[in-house]
């Protein structure tokens, strides 16, 4: 039986290390709903590799300081994820 990798341990954990349980749940469950503590990994992720993200009061995220690229929270966790997926598939 294959590994849930949904199922992690409690406590902290670094956006690489959420990464597979988010693809896992968004793939099996077709729910792109994301968790507050996973959108600020995310944002601590982008910003560990150049990517300035800046919350907006209406609760959509500006990246790079631009306006006119404004995205919810799943949208920005999707950008954390494409970004360690492109590291990922060039360290193979």
């Amino acid at each position: 039986m294959a590994a849930n990798p949904a199922a992690r341990p409690a406590g902290p954990m670094t956006f690489e290390a959420l990464a597979d349980a988010i693809m896992y749940r968004w793939s099996v469950e077709r729910d792109d709903w994301v968790s507050p503590s996973e959108v600020e990994q995310a944002r601590l992720y982008l910003a560990r590799v150049g990517v300035a993200t800046l919350a907006l009061p209406d609760g959509g995220y500006a990246i790079d300081g631009d306006r006119a690229a404004v995205c919810g929270p799943a949208r920005l966790v999707l950008l954390g994820l494409r970004h360690l997926h492109a590291t990922r598939r060039t360290a193979d």
